[in-house]
């Protein structure tokens, strides 16, 4: 096994641990909040789903973005939401990148998906320009590659282009920013900010509750007890 394989291996592992403990918590928050009553049922209830769905909006885009499910078929279409660096080919494709998930996907001219795939970038940026043979071309800012993919995502060519006397800024940015059709409820799967806010969110009312805990305790108390 080579150090890079051995490397994605290890952080795969550190990805599925903590993204372990992070359901197994929102899923002991979500039973205990079963138990709960009035406001407090449905506040712990909104924290356990927004606790949950956050981390795994946020590390399961990890796990795509180290080529960990690179198994996925190129039917499967991952939530895009806000794109930059969008590019289109002379037969009004439009072609996505979307370095969150290390994706590139394929849309056509009414924005129906069409196909997509993972780009070797390790989890970093990478940016793109299509050829007039309808060739995309990916360069990824870590590991220092360029990539030619035809429309189908099959690779045509790869190679490391500091060999060629090139840096990553040295290729021009290209392409204009698209909102791409997504549905609402699949906008924390689209970027890291998301996914961290909808958690956030779910923290907070975690935090919210336990105040309302403490004041409905507090306020069964008599006040001789409490002195």
């Amino acid at each position: 096994m080579t150090q890079r394989r051995r490397m994605k291996y290890l952080s795969s592992i550190m990805i599925g641990v903590m993204l372990t403990v992070w359901l197994l918590f929102a899923v002991m928050e979500f039973r205990s909040a079963t138990k709960a009553h009035g406001w407090r049922k449905f506040i712990r209830l909104l924290a356990a789903m927004c606790i949950g769905v956050g981390g795994l909006g946020f590390f399961g885009t990890s796990f795509i973005a180290i080529g960990a499910l690179n198994q996925l078929p190129g039917s499967f279409e991952w939530p895009i939401g806000y794109a930059t660096g969008v590019v289109s080919t002379k037969d009004n494709y439009f072609v996505v990148p979307h370095t969150p998930s290390g994706r590139v996907q394929i849309y056509d001219s009414k924005w129906r998906y069409l196909r997509g795939w993972n780009v070797d970038a390790s989890a970093g940026t990478f940016k793109l320009h299509v050829t007039d043979t309808n060739r995309i071309h990916v360069v990824t800012a870590r590991r220092q590659m360029h990539y030619v993919y035809d429309l189908n995502g099959n690779v045509v060519s790869s190679e490391h282009y500091l060999a060629t006397g090139r840096s990553y800024s040295s290729f021009p940015e290209e392409g204009g920013s698209y909102f791409v059709p997504t549905p609402v409820w699949l906008w924390v799967f689209t970027s890291p900010f998301y996914s961290w806010l909808t958690a956030a969110i779910g923290l907070g009312l975690f935090a919210l509750n336990d105040r309302l805990k403490r004041k409905t305790t507090r306020a069964s108390v008599p006040c001789a007890e409490r002195k």
